[in-house]
């Protein structure tokens, strides 16, 4: 893997890192006590033209690579102290994704220049009994007429359904044998579509969080993305970059911490000297950097594998996600320790980023299946046959 970000993309990083500075980090602090999606900076955003950066010319985009939309989402999460809302754009992307893979020429016609312009997307997997086992769907499209189904069922949990205006919903559809599971896209406004309210959550409070309710959505093959049937592969692809991002959204918004605790550090004093003299802490910041690096680079290499079709993608973006999520939480730890009463007192700033620390574990694939995820692909790729000696003479 050889990675040099060109003088656009680090011009690209440093331009979202300043809009998220200026536009979205004001207030984020009321707006996580009041659980509060900040719509008038994610319409900002669009119109900055965040997501443009690797969409198709022909659809509005600026017809960019995948290292041009990273260099954005680094500057995004560096600047934006938001962990919701960033949250909330890699949800986003994560259906742009899909679309411009997967979406037929009308579907990309009819909804790329409107998510990458102001709408808010929302991808539907999660069900109330399914939790991390994606595949044991239970929403279904039910055959009511000649390419007339209608699409019932219970999604929970899912990032951005309160405000989405696009929803791609998981579901299985009859009368297509035993391999049924299926890709959906819709509006918000379709009949029988209900999206709930958001979620009251222990962190990532200014992402909203909540249930879709489908009761006999109309849908025909017009909605379908991707062939029928093939819905699982195509999730697993979404997923995928779902969990790339997360590594390189979480090395970013640690290294914007940097600075915060090496200001602590100088000012905070123990035993007669600043604390950051001390190797006890000097081995808590070496730790967060450590989870920088490891996040981030093993994002790029997901990223890598993914530009040059490389079967490796996966497993390299669970490797990413899983860094990513427990590094979060070990770093967010040790930095509340190391504000030490400052850092737990609500008032201060510092608890917030532990809580959203938290949900990352969870969200886009629980650490549990990130480690199944990557155990499956070291028996892929190194497993020795049967008549093998354990030990090698």
């Amino acid at each position: 893997m050889q990675i040099t970000w060109t003088g656009e993309q680090h011009a690209r990083r440093e331009r979202f890192r300043r809009f998220a500075a200026t536009t979205v980090a004001p207030g984020t602090a009321e707006r996580d006590r009041a659980g509060v999606f900040d719509t008038k900076s994610w319409q900002a955003l669009a119109d900055e033209g965040f997501w443009t950066a690797h969409l198709p010319r022909e659809h509005g985009g600026d017809g960019g690579t995948l290292w041009d939309f990273l260099a954005g989402l680094e500057g995004l999460a560096q600047g934006a102290d938001d962990s919701g809302f960033v949250l909330s754009a890699v949800a986003h992307a994560g259906l742009l994704h899909v679309l411009c893979e997967h979406g037929t020429p009308e579907q990309r016609r009819r909804l790329l220049p409107a998510l990458a312009g102001g709408a808010v997307g929302a991808t539907a997997a999660t069900e109330p009994a399914g939790g991390s086992h994606v595949a044991a769907v239970g929403t279904r499209a039910r055959v009511h007429g000649v390419d007339d189904w209608r699409l019932t069922g219970h999604k929970a949990h899912i990032t951005n359904a309160p405000v989405a205006d696009h929803l791609l919903i998981v579901g299985r559809l009859d009368g297509i044998g035993t391999r049924d599971i299926t890709l959906f896209v819709l509006d918000r406004d379709r009949p029988g579509v209900d999206t709930g309210i958001a979620e009251d959550l222990l962190g990532q409070r200014t992402s909203p969080t909540g249930p879709i309710i489908l009761d006999g959505v109309p849908v025909g093959p017009a909605d379908v993305v991707g062939p029928p049937g093939d819905g699982l592969a195509t999730l697993y692809s979404f997923l995928a970059f779902d969990r790339l991002m997360y590594g390189v959204v979480v090395a970013a918004q640690l290294e914007a911490l940097l600075p915060v605790v090496l200001r602590r550090c100088a000012e905070r004093r123990a035993f007669g000297v600043p604390i950051g003299e001390h190797e006890f802490i000097q081995d808590k910041v070496v730790g967060i950097r450590i989870t920088i690096e490891s996040a981030r680079h093993l994002a790029y290499a997901a990223a890598d594998a993914l530009v040059r079709g490389d079967d490796s993608y996966s497993a390299l973006a669970s490797c990413a996600k899983l860094a990513a999520s427990e590094g979060a939480v070990r770093s967010t730890v040790e930095l509340v320790q190391i504000f030490g009463h400052a850092g737990y007192d609500r008032t201060g700033g510092i608890e917030r980023h532990l809580r959203d620390a938290v949900a990352i574990r969870i969200a886009g694939g629980t650490t549990e299946m990130q480690k199944k995820n990557i155990y499956k692909d070291v028996v892929r790729r190194y497993a020795a046959p049967v008549d093998t000696p354990a030990v090698p003479a």
